[in-house]
């Protein structure tokens, strides 16, 4: 079955004195970066199964304005808040995408750099957009990707022998 897994880094967040790393919100552009990515989704007709969050304010802020630009509805019960993927690196983020039920087939995972783009490049380390996505993700801009292989397969084909990529890097969008 064709997965989709989309890897999406949290719109501009704002350093407010006194506030922990963990605690940022969203500032206006940040906001206005996280309904853009909604509204491309719904342009592109996506459809999301599984959202996985950290727990980063940041992360969660910027999932309700994807909601909001994708005209989503029920939202916030739609979105798993994950600790682990505060500020994950690689390895963490993938192991948080092997745990998705094998019943979804679209995945949005909104969490930090550097560890959403080194996830993509693990997973598609010499694919035609892996060099785009070596310069940079920005704040706001999101990785589409695809796997005909279910998520629970992601450690085998990780750290199993070497193989075909387990997922290809289809897009990058920026905002």
């Amino acid at each position: 079955m064709p997965r989709t897994l989309i890897l999406m880094r949290h719109g501009q967040a704002t350093s407010p004195a006194g506030t922990a790393d963990h605690e940022r919100p969203l500032t206006p552009t940040g906001a206005a970066q996280a309904e853009a990515a909604g509204r491309w989704f719904a342009a592109d007709g996506r459809r999301i199964d599984t959202v996985l969050c950290s727990s980063a304010l940041r992360t969660r802020e910027t999932f309700r304005g994807v909601s909001r630009g994708a005209r989503w509805r029920d939202a916030d019960s739609a979105c798993t808040s994950s600790p682990a993927l505060y500020n994950a690196d690689a390895t963490a983020v993938l192991g948080e995408i092997a745990l998705a039920s094998a019943s979804t087939t679209t995945l949005l995972v909104i969490g930090h750099f550097p560890g959403l783009p080194e996830a993509a490049l693990v997973l598609d380390p010499a694919g035609a957009h892996s060099g785009r996505v070596r310069r940079g993700m920005p704040v706001g801009a999101y990785v589409t990707m695809s796997t005909d292989s279910p998520w629970a397969a992601l450690p085998d084909a990780l750290w199993g022998p070497a193989a075909d990529p387990f997922a290809t890097i289809t897009g990058i969008h920026m905002p």
